[in-house]
């Protein structure tokens, strides 16, 4: 049985491999040239390539789930046209034997994919967008233009153009405001460094609001008191789909103390915590496609399946994320329904083959 279990999972983890590469071989094309039309200042085609990249690690976990399905159908697939999958069952290994040896190196799959998501994907998105940034900004750290970096601490909003992962901040801005909301003070500078428990700005312009006057003031350097540090800035860097789950628990906390609404990062909390269930729901799904419906089709028609019910799954999850803030059930539900429904479905189909 050790032999067969090894048989049957060399099939499927070369399939989900090929797949992966492919998935993503394509999306980073597709990535490369869109950011040739970002092209400014110190941001040209060799910034631009080692971008993409840096962000290659993070699209393979996003495309994984879908590449161990498509893996599964390829991979048992191919078995089933050669007929070996029916001397497996006619030798007496049941179709739960089947599944077990195909979960295994998808086991491996999730396994590698949620320490690359924990411990690789934040920080090399930091170094990504970080460089872009500073490249794309040389000339106007100051400018408004662009999205920038947004930071609550308090009654203090924050802005930076681009954020170091040395712990240097460019194109800062502080807004002040008092407890009835009203704005007291602004400042800015050309760029903050971090001197081990403060700040110091450089080229700072402070502007104090009165309500009769307004005074600005001007010095070369001004020290900064705040919580931030340059480890905790990872969370005004990334995403919340790109922050680690420590992290997003830790910033989630972080936020509900202060009164913030915090279901974003719940919802990306969630489908961290739920995708290698989401990704073994689909394999059984696959499983079941085999023994069923698409036993005897061609293998175009299984990958085309693949894709399908894929994309179906990931729609479910991307409609129901919004739909768990507008109707106020909890962000968990958002990632624990689609994948509910897959096993439900596989495991009713898997029944009926025995």
């Amino acid at each position: 049985m050790r032999h067969l279990d090894a048989y049957i999972a060399r099939h499927v983890l070369m399939a989900s491999l090929v797949v992966v590469v492919v998935i993503v071989g394509l999306d980073a094309i597709f990535t490369l040239v869109d950011e040739l039309d970002q092209l400014k200042n110190g941001y040209q085609f060799f910034e631009a390539l080692q971008f993409m990249g840096l962000r290659l690690p993070r699209r393979a976990y996003e495309y994984m789930p879908l590449a161990c399905l498509i893996g599964c159908l390829a991979g048992l697939g191919g078995l089933a046209a050669s007929s070996e999958l029916t001397v497996m069952r006619a030798a007496g290994v049941s179709v739960w034997r089947i599944t077990l040896a195909v979960i295994k190196p998808m086991a491996l799959l999730m396994a590698i994919s949620m320490a690359t998501a924990e411990f690789a994907i934040p920080t090399l998105e930091r170094i990504a967008q970080s460089n872009k940034a500073v490249a794309q900004g040389k000339g106007d750290l100051l400018s408004n233009k662009g999205k920038g970096y947004w930071h609550r601490e308090g009654n203090t909003f924050m802005r930076f153009t681009a954020v170091e992962t040395s712990g240097v901040l460019h194109g800062v801005s502080l807004f002040d405001f008092d407890e009835e909301q009203e704005l007291q003070r602004i400042r800015t500078a050309e760029l903050a460094r971090f001197q081990g428990d403060h700040w110091e700005m450089e080229q700072v312009t402070d502007l104090k609001l009165g309500r009769l006057q307004n005074t600005e003031t001007r010095s070369e350097l001004q020290d900064w008191e705040t919580g931030l540090t340059p480890e905790s800035l990872s969370v005004v860097m990334v995403q919340p789909r790109d922050m680690s789950i420590s992290n997003l628990y830790s910033y989630t906390r972080y936020l509900e103390e202060q009164g913030l609404n915090a279901d974003n990062y719940l919802l990306s909390f969630w489908r961290k915590i739920t995708q290698p269930l989401g990704t073994f729901a689909l394999v059984i799904l696959g499983i079941s496609f085999i023994f069923g419906p698409l036993r005897s089709v061609t293998p175009g028609y299984r990958i085309f399946t693949g894709i399908l019910v894929g994309l179906i799954y990931k729609y479910a999850e991307e409609l129901l994320a919004p739909a768990s803030i507008v109707f106020g059930f909890e962000p968990v539900w958002a990632s624990v329904i689609p994948i509910t429904g897959c096993l439900a479905i596989g495991l009713a189909l898997m029944r009926k083959t025995g």
